[in-house]
């Protein structure tokens, strides 16, 4: 078969590609793109990229890699600091220049668009013979985990050798096509777009954030060898489980290799069992290229260092590791980057001709390497993390900062902030600062406060006693939650009406930490274990901070409390409705939801033993008995539930009753323009899949603002096909089915009505109450429902304008149910205009921003209010808060007989 170049709109064979290069080489000639001139190359895959990589080449220009979805701000900063006069991009935007001014931005689709209107024959061919002998022919760029991004500068003959050596290692023939689903602007995709070119094979390029689509393109046109990244196989996997008649595109795929990331052994292990296959696994970087590939016939770890590379392990002691044992990877070859960037543009040379990799692994008795991993990388909810790194960014707070990290078997990692403070401030003030400095999945599970770090002998911080102080402050190891490690002062008893239930709290406390088991085998009846994890961890956090709570508010002594509990995050809502206003109440009632009244039942015949109070009654009195005696002899009545069902109850009350109402809010999740795309689809993610959807801060609407919209679905629709389903108890299931039966019809209804907008998802089984996670996309109408899903629905609504945006936060419906609201990106007027009625959560989740110790809500009337003698106050609510506001008499007449 001869050698072509595909997308999903076109096939051009290698002669057509070779002249369309040519004619875009001629264009940026005439342009003023000379050999020698640094050029940025900044746009996603495509055909056109491909061109455009081979035309600059040929030119022998110096090709600065910049990834297509850096900010305008950064990709200034790279070009500045590699003195780039051009910038080759995509798309045209006006803000994003890369810092070369109008006349230096070639924008790729009009140098395509000229080169392809010359209507003369274009003379000779491809030559990298020039940019083989340059010295600085690419420049990349470090990740930037250990501080800023550096520039990276490499050789063309150090690019095109390794080239070559990994073409022979793998044995690729004329005969292949190759199919990386790996973006082309770094080191991995780039190299295969030039080995392509080199092996004079075919190539395919594919959209790597659409796996269905790609998987169509490799039987289409038989693909043989595809790269990937292991998340990308995780993904994969998913998808020939979910469409089995997929898998028939891809048995001509005789190499399946993987690179860019750790390969963990479940994976590997899992994909032989399902393709008959392995992954080849590689090791390579940017600053030296491929250092070590697994190949058919040797499929053992990452196989053997290349031709002309040379690797030492060395141990922790300075010495060379026996087989088997781990130390840090160093490497020599030829093939080794010239040097890093200086700031004036010019390259400072590498030291020797020995690399650290910072990187830790091993390599067996046959020479085949096997990679562990970062040698001061932690890896926690998803993300690779660098503990000094974290450390820097925090000590924005205003401290000095040392970050330890502990292994957890069920989070990866758990990150101690250890703070030098001499006024030894609370934990949780110096929380509060650093959680402000980082996104969630960097921030700490727990705060250690010191007056000074301790020092090892040559006056630094000493590691080792930082980790003793930490696991000496921490609760015993095996049973570690993210909590506050630092003594907090003794709290003012005094202000609790009965200050020796206290002591009831903290038994609770204790059993959740010392028998989570017995709680997750009650909970998982009704939530998958993974929310139950979460909601044990929230629980705790909140019972530690409940004599601070009661001491900061001073509520009076309340005689009777009733509460109508939720049917969903059933201990949460115990620490909060019943545990903690114990502090306060004579005596307090409830009445389980009767969707969950078994499960309610065992989880109250399973704590009450611990706390002892017999003032925590349960009833299972029906809804009519529960209002007509005990809500009738209440001062206090806490309703969780849907808003007419709290406004009949209302009715029946008299008018010194305080009712507190928590009901559910819109929720909205808006992406504005300028946001964190990857964060906020993480985000997203988590929010909407917290207990398979069955969570009450579950967005019903995600507004996306329409320049993202296509970029926010792809990353989400290949981030909900990775997700793993399964039973409740399944540790590792990302979602479960439905509890609930209304939840179940209510989502099948919802998707039969609007199925016209489903782009990924839309099945239900309803023997097995599975709801597959669905995507659903529309443009904005006034009109539009907006109505709760208790499911894992994600209902992403495209806006066109701000005017749009302001027409949608203004409505009726949204306003009425206004609780939270998350919005993410630059839109600082649609943030201002949601803080009057809604608790904003800034490139957040409404998970960071709640505090079951502080009052947490909206002003809408239908998500959340607070009534009293007649009158309804839709507030944030915290209930000894409200008690201490709104009930000012009982509070007097209680406090006058304590």
């Amino acid at each position: 078969m001869a050698a072509r170049l595909v997308t999903a709109n076109s096939v051009r064979s290698v002669t057509e590609v070779e002249q369309d290069a040519l004619r875009v080489a001629a264009v940026l000639r005439g342009r003023g793109v000379a050999p020698g001139d640094r050029v940025v190359l900044k746009a996603d895959n495509s055909a056109g990229y491909v061109t455009a990589l081979l035309a600059l080449v040929h030119l022998d220009v110096s090709i600065v890699l910049v990834d297509h979805r850096q900010t305008p701000e950064e990709t200034l900063r790279f070009a500045g600091l590699a003195r780039a006069r051009w910038a080759v991009l995509q798309p045209a935007l006006p803000a994003d220049d890369a810092g070369v001014g109008p006349a230096g931005a070639l924008y790729l689709d009009d140098l395509l668009a000229e080169a392809a209107a010359r209507t003369d024959d274009v003379l000779g061919s491809l030559s990298f013979v020039d940019w083989f002998s340059r010295s600085d022919a690419l420049i990349a760029w470090s990740s930037g985990t250990t501080g800023d991004p550096k520039g990276i500068v490499r050789s063309g003959h150090s690019f095109l050798g390794n080239i070559e050596r990994t073409q022979q290692r793998m044995g690729y023939t004329e005969a292949d096509v190759l199919m990386p689903l790996l973006p082309f602007s770094h080191q991995y995709g780039l190299s295969l777009v030039l080995l392509w070119w080199v092996a004079r094979c075919s190539f395919v390029v594919a959209p790597y954030t659409r796996l269905d689509h790609a998987v169509d393109m490799a039987g289409r046109y038989h693909a043989t060898v595809v790269d990937a990244t292991p998340a990308t196989y995780h993904t994969l996997l998913n998808l020939v489980q979910r469409r089995p008649d997929s898998a028939e595109g891809l048995r001509g795929v005789r190499m399946w290799c993987v690179g860019g990331a750790p390969l963990d052994r479940a994976l590997a292990d899992k994909f032989v069992t399902a393709t008959g296959q392995p992954l080849l696994d590689g090791y390579g970087s940017t600053e030296v290229g491929n250092i070590a590939l697994a190949a058919p016939g040797n499929a053992i770890g990452c196989g053997k260092p290349l031709d002309g590379v040379e690797l030492l392990i060395i141990n922790e002691n300075g010495v060379t590791a026996a087989p088997g044992e781990i130390g840090e990877i160093l490497v020599r070859s030829g093939g080794l980057m010239q040097g890093y960037l200086a700031a004036d543009g010019s390259v400072v040379p590498r030291d020797n001709d020995t690399y650290r990799t910072n990187d830790i692994g091993y390599a067996d008795a046959e020479g085949n390497l096997y990679v562990v991993g970062r040698k001061f990388a932690v890896h926690r909810m998803g993300h690779t993390l660098y503990p000094e790194a974290l450390a820097r960014k925090a000590e924005a707070a205003g401290a000095p900062i040392k970050v330890v990290a502990l292994d957890d078997e069920r989070r990866g990692s758990q990150l101690v902030f250890v703070v030098a403070d001499p006024e030894l401030r609370e934990a949780r003030h110096w929380r509060e600062l650093i959680c402000a400095e980082l996104p969630p999945y960097e921030q700490p599970n727990h705060v250690l406060v010191i007056s000074e770090f301790p020092l090892n002998a040559n006056g630094k911080p000493d590691p080792r006693q930082l980790e003793r102080l930490v696991l000496d402050a921490l609760p015993t190891p095996r049973n570690r939650v993210a909590q506050t490690t630092a003594v907090e002062p003794a709290a003012d008893l005094s202000a609790l009406h009965f200050p020796e239930r206290v002591r009831a709290i903290q038994a609770v406390v204790e059993f959740l930490r010392t028998n989570p088991q017995q709680v997750v085998d009650v909970l998982t009846e009704i939530s998958n274990h993974k929310a139950v994890l979460e909601e044990i961890e929230a629980t705790i956090g909140t019972l530690e901070g409940a004599v601070e709570e009661v001491s900061a508010y001073r509520p009076g002594q309340v005689g009777k409390m009733a509460v109508f509990m939720s049917s969903n995050v059933l201990l949460y809502s115990y620490a909060l409705y019943l545990l903690i206003p114990a502090l306060y109440s004579e005596e307090i009632i409830f009445r389980p939801s009767g969707q969950v009244l078994d499960t309610t039942r065992r989880l109250h015949d399973l704590l009450a033993p611990v706390h002892r109070l017999d003032a925590i009654e349960l009833t299972t009195l029906s809804q009519r008995q529960f209002v007509d005696v005990p809500v009738a002899e209440a001062d206090v009545l806490v309703f969780t539930g849907a808003y007419q069902n709290a406004e009949q109850v209302r009715s029946y009350l008299r008018e010194d009753q305080l009712l507190l109402f928590f009901g559910q809010g819109v929720n909205p999740f808006i992406v504005t323009p300028g946001a964190d795309l990857d964060l906020a689809v993480t985000d997203a993610l988590r929010i909407r899949m917290l207990n398979s959807g069955q969570d009450c801060f579950g967005p019903d609407v995600f507004m996306v603002n329409a320049a993202d919209a296509e970029r926010f679905t792809d990353l989400l629709v290949k981030r909900v096909a990775d997700l793993r389903y399964g039973s409740y108890t399944d540790p590792e299931a990302d979602y479960s089915s439905l509890c609930y039966e209304t939840a179940l019809e209510a989502a099948a209804d919802y998707l039969r009505i609007n199925r016209e907008h489903i782009v990924h998802g839309g099945r239900v089984d309803f023997r097995s109450r599975h709801v597959e996670p669905t995507v659903l996309v529309r443009r904005y109408n006034k009109k539009m429902p907006i109505e709760e899903t208790f499911s894992p629905i994600f209902n992403l609504v495209v806006y066109e304008n701000s005017q749009q945006l302001r027409s949608f936060i203004n409505s009726p419906i949204v306003n009425e149910r206004a609780m939270a609201a998350m919005i993410y990106g630059d839109d600082q007027a649609a943030a201002e205009l949601l803080a009057k009625r809604h608790a904003v959560c800034a490139n957040m989740t409404i998970f960071e921003v709640e505090n079951g110790n502080k009052p947490f809500g909206g002003h809408g009337v239908a998500a959340n209010y607070i009534a009293y003698r007649g009158e309804r106050h839709a507030e944030p609510i915290l209930i000894s808060k409200a008690v201490a506001e709104h009930l000012p008499a009982a509070q007097q007449s209680r406090m006058a007989n304590a």
